[in-house]
């Protein structure tokens, strides 16, 4: 079988685009499941804090004071493990609504028996997506509430 002259070299051509495209969906799929899993770890993460600070409630200030210290000693790590959250905010509300990340004497009238914990600014770098365009991190935003007696998730 002879292979005409304009035909040779159209194999290497085909391969080469197919190389290209399977390494870019390969390089896609690397990203979008690391912002899956960073995510999910942000997730596990608040609803471990919010049902730790939410079992320490007891409706007074001395519980609010309780489960801030207990949220502040929990370990937890995101991005594989390698690296701690930071900015974690916590917050706590006697009606679910309205919300106080330091209630004090004077503010709404407890018994304080919510808890709501934020992980807002932990930045996840991109590798494969920014070279079609994408964003250098992406950012990982968790919200977890609970409420106390007996602690249970409810956001």
């Amino acid at each position: 079988m002879r292979v005409r002259r304009r035909d040779r070299g159209f194999v290497v051509i085909a391969m080469s685009v197919a190389m290209v495209l399977l390494l870019a969906c390969i390089g896609l799929a690397f990203d979008f499941g690391r912002i899956y899993i960073a995510r999910n770890e942000a997730q596990v993460y608040t609803d471990a804090a919010a049902m730790t600070a939410a079992s320490r409630l007891d409706g007074t200030l001395n519980g609010v004071k309780k489960a801030q210290a207990a949220v502040e000693h929990l370990p937890g790590n995101w991005n594989l493990g390698t690296q701690p959250f930071t900015g974690v905010i916590t917050e706590f509300s006697s009606d679910g609504i309205h919300w106080n990340q330091t209630p004090e004497k004077g503010d709404a009238p407890g018994p304080w028996t919510y808890a709501r914990v934020t992980a807002p600014s932990n930045d996840l770098g991109i590798v494969f997506l920014r070279a079609v365009g994408g964003p250098e991190t992406f950012r990982i935003l968790a919200r977890s509430a609970a409420q106390s007696n007996p602690a249970r998730l409810i956001e």
